[in-house]
């Protein structure tokens, strides 16, 4: 149970830190956005990763170091482009995204006493655009996962060779990051969700996306400086 355990925390304190893959989590979650696939998608992908590295693939970068240069420049690529659009969309909504009026209902006047028009709430949010298709969504979350080259460098080098020195105990370890993966992923994209009437007034979203927008040019950089 302690490998498990092990194999958990080391998990978790790779995937918390704030990266592209959380960034955009949050901002599917707060715009509702197919974030169920979105989860799902970035489970399976661990799984793949946490699998590959607990077998040995992670040895495949000292061999073929050039791979990782191509992935870590199509993905600075992609964190750029993703900027882009969040720097657009706090500059200028979509189009078809909907301003939501909620107006609280009066309270109830005493019978015989006439109605009043003053004293009602209007509150206002931001319904961000969403997809029609799962595709979109499903595409991007793949593209900021493997497109990441440090997921590679995390998981399959550093996780898969501390979960190598277990040995034959190396499976458990990998069912603890795995766990991890499972518990992480919807807890931020539901929990995300489940705030999104918070977070969908327009200067708040515009917050969203700049914040998003930013941390994505950081990410970038030290990605290309590594």
């Amino acid at each position: 149970m302690s490998i498990v355990i092990a194999g958990f925390v080391l998990g978790l304190s790779l995937i918390v830190a704030v990266g592209p893959q959380t960034a955009y989590i949050i901002k599917m979650g707060v715009k509702r956005d197919h974030i169920v696939a979105i989860i799902i998608v970035c489970i399976l992908s661990d799984v793949l990763l946490i699998n590959a590295g607990v077998a040995g693939v992670g040895a495949i970068g000292a061999y073929f170091p050039t791979a990782l240069d191509v992935i870590k420049y199509l993905g600075a690529a992609y964190l750029v482009y993703f900027a882009y659009t969040n720097f657009r969309d706090a500059v200028k909504p979509p189009q078809d995204a909907v301003i939501v009026t909620e107006t609280a209902p009066e309270t109830a006047q005493e019978s015989g006493t006439p109605e009043t028009g003053g004293g009602v709430a209007v509150k206002t949010r931001l319904r961000p655009k969403t997809s029609r298709t799962w595709v979109g969504p499903v595409v991007g979350a793949l593209a900021i996962t493997w497109l990441n080259p440090m997921a590679y460098i995390d998981v399959l080098v550093m996780l898969g060779g501390i979960a190598n020195s277990y040995g034959p105990d190396k499976w458990l370890f990998a069912l603890g990051a795995l766990a991890a993966s499972a518990v992480w992923f919807p807890f931020l994209g539901l929990g995300a969700a489940k705030l999104s009437p918070v977070l969908s007034r327009p200067q708040t979203w515009r917050v969203v996306n700049l914040a998003v927008g930013f941390l994505m040019i950081a990410l970038t950089i030290k990605l290309l400086l590594h």
